[in-house]
């Protein structure tokens, strides 16, 4: 009975695992929600708020305060790189 428990959970660590890493890679995560291909300037909140973000694109992110993406960047991500950053939108270029 162990070694059928075992062998069940090892199987299924074996299959989530991939799964959970793909589901992040090339994607940006702001506040846990993750956001695929990211194109032009995404409102990820309704005011600047404290996000967390993780750019696990190939591509520099911006974020900035203005919901449309306008004036200066307040943070610059390279790819791979996470920070807390307050704003409102992102972008990647």
């Amino acid at each position: 009975m162990k070694r059928a428990l075992l062998g069940i959970t090892g199987a299924a660590m074996l299959f989530a695992a991939p799964l959970a890493n793909a589901a992040q890679q090339n994607d940006l995560v702001v506040n846990g929600k993750v956001i695929q291909d990211l194109v032009g300037c995404v409102q990820v909140a309704d005011n600047p708020d404290e996000l967390s973000v993780e750019n696990n694109t190939d591509r520099v992110v911006n974020v900035y305060l203005d919901a449309q993406c306008q004036g200066d960047a307040v943070a610059v991500l390279q790819p791979g790189e996470s920070r807390s950053i307050t704003g409102s939108a992102v972008t990647a270029v």
